[in-house]
């Protein structure tokens, strides 16, 4: 029997048909670059980049995009519905220099997104050295990376070092092996030195102290932070090298980047974690300035080798009914570098497990003794399946839900609620991101119980949340609202109405009562009250939104400025005015208040 044969016509219209469903999927932003005059400018380069902040690079799907601005500088990007953006902007090169645009977002599809370019600055060129030690007559690979979820660009560099450097936001310079694997970081500066080679003895042992073989043994170069322009973080995504693993008598000799030996001199950070099967990953070295083993802070390290105690941990174990094949579990964990009695730092990681087909996983490597966490799932590509959202727990635990889940088969509990953001005019906040989190989270850091959820062009997105009492809160451009969530036994709609930003008007005058224009708004600190209520502690951790729009600002000619903020009870935000050759004395901000501010 003979397969039907099918058209070249056919063939064209069923693959035009799958473009124009892909395009329909997209939603066009519009972008709009302006000098800091606010004059348009042309043949800008756009990039922008969505993602998911609440997991980790490894589990994400980015989208970067990169539009060019026409003559009136504007320009028209597609976004996918779903996730988070930020947006920079770089002018075109004229006689060595550019402008270029800070970051802005977090925003989603069917924003409008305009972006405020500095004066033109020379083109910076860096030198790197120290290669030679670590190449073996192979080539390193040099690398310019931004925050994440981000982009990165490779660098060409010249016989003697140098290259031209991409400008912000590539903030971080990485060194990588021929073969893609991370060597070394640092923040981008004109001259960088690769550390030399120093070798360090590793040694793992069990809870009894019996060594362990074929212990992995890896070196956490960096952490490449999220991006922090709502003045929150998100989940960071640690740098790795794998460095070896142990031998019968569980030690290891590995090369790391050093300017001296690091256990007779601490300097840069240099932590290393040795991974032993299923037991959870166990940090030492050094980290900031400090001798860590086992992740105990230690006045020096003992015998010339770097110990590691790795004590086998139960298991965490959950499940999540009607997960579809594919969906991996995240838990992004706040764990501890112990210093003296009960203190400790924070030191934030990612565990990730596999969902199993019946629903049940098993987070096997996390460590005893947690300061907090937080249970996330990502669906496979394609899957339409909505993952409940969870709040965070103290400690090392996982919601009752999903251990309930282990006993039964029955599905979860959650409901669905439609969220729709007016804005502050009454119309849809489209494009808007709003933060989501539990009312409920006694002994849990607001920055790690957050979810930015996208809104669409509609001002509107579908959450699945358990019962209990949650807090929405959205901050924009123009407006800003907080509100309690109560989710009970049935879903619905929730409905916000933003309000407009407070401002302070400020007429700026010099010795002689004559106006000055031009003048820029610096804050001069905040001043924050503790509070338990949960939207005005979110609130007070967004104030970082609208102080960003403050680099727009400046004078006019009368001396007059207006200044947008977040008014919320229990913060006092100051601000002064800087000028050439000047600056005003301190200013509080009051909503609808009249100042005069005069030179310091």
């Amino acid at each position: 029997m003979h397969a039907p044969s099918t058209s070249p016509t056919l063939l064209t219209a069923l693959a035009l048909l799958a473009c124009s469903a892909a395009a329909q999927q997209l939603r066009p932003t519009f972008c709009e670059v302006v000098d800091e005059a606010g004059a348009a400018v042309a043949g800008a380069e756009v990039t922008l980049v969505g993602g998911r902040p609440e997991l980790s690079a490894d589990l994400q799907d980015v989208h970067v995009v990169e539009v060019a601005t026409g003559k009136r500088g504007r320009a028209l990007a597609r976004l996918r519905p779903g996730l988070c953006y930020v947006a920079w902007a770089r002018g075109p090169t004229v006689q060595g220099q550019r402008a270029s645009a800070r970051v802005v977002g977090y925003f989603a599809a069917g924003a409008m997104v305009k972006l405020r370019c500095s004066a033109p600055a020379p083109i910076q060129t860096c030198r790197v050295s120290g290669a030679d030690a670590w190449s073996d007559g192979a080539r390193l690979r040099y690398v310019a990376m931004t925050a994440i979820p981000g982009t990165e660009r490779e660098l060409d560099i010249s016989a003697d070092g140098s290259f031209e450097a991409p400008g912000a936001p590539f903030d971080c310079f990485e060194v990588r092996t021929p073969d893609g694997q991370p060597l070394w970081s640092a923040r981008m500066a004109a001259r960088l030195e690769l550390p030399p080679p120093q070798r360090v003895q590793v040694r793992a042992v069990d809870e009894r102290g019996r060594p362990l073989a074929g212990a992995e043994v890896s070196y956490r170069m960096t952490r490449p932070w999220s991006w922090r322009v709502d003045g929150l973080r998100s989940v960071g995504q640690d740098r790795m090298r794998e460095l070896g693993v142990t031998d019968a008598e569980g030690r290891c000799d590995v090369i790391v980047p050093y300017a001296g030996d690091p256990l007779q001199a601490p300097g840069e950070d240099l932590l290393l974690f040795v991974t032993a099967g299923d037991r959870p990953p166990v940090a030492s070295g050094v980290w900031g300035g400090r001798y860590y083993v086992s992740g105990h802070k230690v006045d020096k390290v003992e015998g010339g080798e770097l110990r590691f105690d790795c004590p086998a941990v139960a298991p965490l174990r959950g499940a999540v009914p009607g997960a579809p094949r594919g969906t991996v579990a995240q838990l992004s964990a706040v764990c501890k570098l112990h210093l003296q009695r009960n203190s400790y730092l924070h030191d934030a990681r990612v565990f990730t497990a596999e969902v199993q087909p019946d629903g049940s996983f098993a987070f096997a490597d996390v460590p005893d003794e947690l300061h907090s966490c937080r249970l996330a799932f990502r669906p496979p590509a394609g899957s339409d399946w909505q993952p409940p959202v969870y709040p965070p727990e103290q400690q090392r635990a996982l919601p009752v839900d999903v251990l309930q889940r282990l006993e039964s088969e029955a599905p979860i509990d959650f409901e669905e609620v439609d969220l729709q953001v007016l804005d502050a005019t009454s119309g849809p906040a489209r494009g808007a991101v709003a933060l989501l989190a539990s009312a409920e989270r006694s002994g849990v850091l607001l920055r790690d119980s957050l979810l930015r959820v996208p809104l669409d062009e509609r001002g509107h997105a579908r959450l699945r949340l358990l019962p209990g009492s949650w807090v929405v809160v959205v901050v924009t451009r123009d407006g800003f609202g907080g509100e309690p969530l109560e989710v009970g036994a049935a879903g619905g709609t929730f409905e916000m109405q933003l309000q407009p930003l407070a401002s302070t008007r400020v007429t700026l005058l010099d010795e002689r009562g004559a106006p000055v224009a031009g003048a820029r708004v610096r804050s001069r600190g905040t001043s924050t009250r503790g509070t338990s209520d949960p939207v005005r502690s979110t609130l007070q951790g967004l104030r970082v939104t609208t102080q960003m729009q403050w680099d727009a600002l400046q004078t006019d000619e009368q001396g007059r400025v207006v200044i947008p903020f977040v008014p919320v009870e229990g913060v006092t935000q100051r601000v002064e005015l800087r000028w050439d050759g000047g600056c005003s004395g301190e200013l509080e901000l009051e909503p609808d208040e009249e100042l005069t501010a005069r030179p310091r």
